[in-house]
């Protein structure tokens, strides 16, 4: 049973924003701790659209929305609250206290904020893409390959990242020995020619004008002068955002180049540049999968919850040599 609160909104030691696979194993590990925690939650995982979480040990291809409810489930046998609702602002309060307000109002006093509001990803600007977003068009795969094994696949890239479409095909060459780059018009060095003709990729340069699909399954890929390729799947280059503002409007230092560009800068704990606030998951690690996600949430948790002991441990020191005689 929680106490009555106080004045200043309800009394937490963790308040998590995000409650998608990272957040959630985040206040698990903390909930297991004895931790009061928050999770602020407004219903909008990065994987809503796909179909199914793959590669994820000991669950056999759930969709995502019914994983994420058995770790709420889960969650709900500690002193763990989810909140459905977003952070509104996140203020000092005093000197190891931060206070969040919610955009319905409520308050909370905590002594940690950790951020795992993940990412959204910008699809390349080709019609149909879209449409087939989290079933015949994927990202990663080893998310999604062994589904596709075997079959005939395209590699889409972002246009003006080359390097990230030479890349990714270079990687899903592994899952099929039919696999198409498609440059949509960028151009590639000698060098990624001949990194892709080492791994059997084919490279086509030419522009994509669309995919065509029919009844939500994908057909071919239509070029812009009007041939097709017919293609089983197609895995794209995404251009990563934080799926919120709230890191930059709370100073934390952001990665802004490269392929972890977006990405909260932490230290190895995951402690961010501003004091009292943490981040885990694909909001620090843009490269990790669902499971990589939870698992280093659980790490950094472990931190987090060693660092509120050690402060409980300082203060409780500090008090006993002012009453010491």
């Amino acid at each position: 049973m929680r106490d009555a609160e106080p004045s200043g909104g309800e009394d937490v030691d963790v308040v998590v924003i995000g409650g998608s696979f990272a957040g959630l194993q985040a206040a698990l590990t903390l909930g297991r701790a004895c931790r009061r925690v928050v999770v602020l939650d407004d219903g909008r995982p990065r994987n809503a659209r796909a179909s199914h979480v793959h590669n994820f040990l000991g669950h056999h291809d759930p969709a995502p929305a019914v994983l994420q409810e058995a770790a709420r489930t889960h969650v709900g046998d500690y002193d763990v609250s989810l909140e459905s609702d977003r952070v509104a602002r996140v203020e000092p309060a005093a000197t190891d206290r931060l206070t969040v307000t919610s955009q319905d109002g409520r308050t909370w006093q905590t002594r940690a904020l950790l951020l795992a509001t993940g990412l959204d990803d910008e699809l390349p600007d080709v019609p149909g893409v879209s449409d087939l977003w989290g079933e015949d068009v994927v990202a990663c795969p080893h998310c999604h390959g062994w589904e596709v094994r075997d079959e005939p696949l395209a590699q889409l890239g972002f246009r003006g990242m080359p390097a990230r479409g030479v890349e990714r095909a270079l990687l899903l060459s592994r899952w099929s020995q039919d696999v198409v780059l498609l440059t949509d018009g960028d151009e590639l060095d000698t060098t990624h020619h001949a990194r892709l003709r080492a791994a059997g990729v084919t490279v086509d340069t030419r522009r994509v004008r669309r995919l065509v699909h029919e009844d939500g399954r994908l057909q071919t890929v239509e070029f812009a002068e009007g041939t097709a390729l017919p293609r089983r799947a197609v895995f794209v280059v995404t251009r990563q955002h934080q799926q919120t503002d709230l890191a930059r409007l709370l100073g934390c230092d952001h990665v802004e180049d490269g392929p972890a560009a977006c990405a909260v800068v932490t230290d190895a704990k995951g402690r961010t540049s501003v004091r009292g606030v943490w981040a885990a998951g694909t909001t620090t690690q843009p490269a990790l999968l669902a499971i990589g996600a939870a698992g280093h949430a659980s790490t950094v948790a472990v931190a987090l919850n060693n660092d509120l002991l050690e402060q409980d441990l300082q203060a409780a020191t500090s008090a006993a040599d002012r009453v010491r005689p």
